[in-house]
């Protein structure tokens, strides 16, 4: 009975993180780039590195440089074979359930939050009126990409002048996420069409030959 009861705590754990919306955050600013994966209300922070592995890594290169280097190797390695590629006819059979899949993918991801401040530096109102006009023109042929690629649920978009300011800044940020269920759902259902057709241009070869 507790095998039971195990079992069925270890499937509403698998079933609450393939329900638990799962991403990436990203922002930059004047710290640099800081990128964190999400699940959930959970959050592990990828770039920058925390103090402690560097400084292990620090120490683990010391070791080597201390360390005598070792004998090379007497023999060479051999030269690399051509490489011979497929029948470009045989993958373009796979390019339409590849799109799809591709489509498909793209439709379940969700950017939660889209934040984009430039704050334009300089003296000059003229160039500054000049790079207020291009600011806008680029990000005006950015932000349909994005919402081409993504729905956007919440966004920040804006640019401001300062004249006290030597250079120009951006503070960005966002964070895209999907829901692993669907997506599992999404390759097993364009894995077995794959397959499919992988099978399919199988039997075609053996015909052939």
């Amino acid at each position: 009975m507790i095998a039971v009861y195990i079992l069925l705590g270890f499937l509403g754990i698998l079933l609450l993180i393939l329900l638990l919306p799962a991403g990436v955050h990203v922002r930059y600013d004047r710290e640099g780039l800081l990128v964190r994966l999400v699940l959930g209300p959970v959050r592990w922070q990828l770039l920058p590195r925390r103090r402690k592995k560097k400084e292990k890594a620090g120490k683990k290169e010391q070791a080597k440089e201390k360390s005598p280097p070792k004998a090379a190797a007497g023999h060479k390695k051999p030269p690399e074979e051509q490489k011979k590629g497929g029948s470009l006819r045989e993958l373009l059979t796979y390019v339409p359930t590849g799109l799809e899949l591709l489509n498909a993918i793209r439709r379940s991801l969700v950017m939660r939050k889209l934040e984009l401040l430039v704050n334009l530096g300089g003296d000059d109102p003229c160039d500054l009126a000049l790079l207020y006009g291009k600011a806008w023109a680029g990000l005006g042929s950015i932000i349909p990409l994005l919402e081409r690629c993504f729905r956007i649920r919440r966004r920040n978009i804006q640019v401001f002048c300062d004249f006290t300011a030597e250079s120009t800044e951006i503070f960005a940020q966002g964070e895209i996420v999907a829901c692993p269920a669907r997506l599992l759902g999404i390759a097993v259902r364009y894995g077995w069409r794959l397959f499919r057709q992988y099978e399919k241009n199988k039997k075609t070869k053996k015909a052939v030959q």
